[in-house]
């Protein structure tokens, strides 16, 4: 995959952890470490979205998913018997 080159500003303190890291780990470097802690916020990001989406309450489900839902249970009811 390409990488694309960008310039960040970080808190000094931030930095200093990172490059602490970089320091004490052979075979990492600040990109590394930048890239696994942007996939690692991101991962979380798309969990939190899931989360959020798969938790509300029928309420805010449309006139189609509540319809479907209205076959989908007693089919799934007929199958389990």
């Amino acid at each position: 995959m390409a990488r694309v080159k960008v310039s960040v500003t970080l808190d000094p303190e931030l930095l200093g952890a990172v490059d602490g890291f970089v320091q004490s780990h052979p075979g990492q470097d600040r990109s590394k470490v930048i890239d696994q802690a942007l996939k690692h916020w991101y991962s979380q990001r798309q969990e939190t979205e899931m989360e959020a989406q798969y938790s509300h309450s029928d309420e805010g489900i449309g006139p189609e998913r509540k319809a479907w839902r209205a076959i989908r249970r007693p089919a799934a009811s007929r199958r389990l018997k």
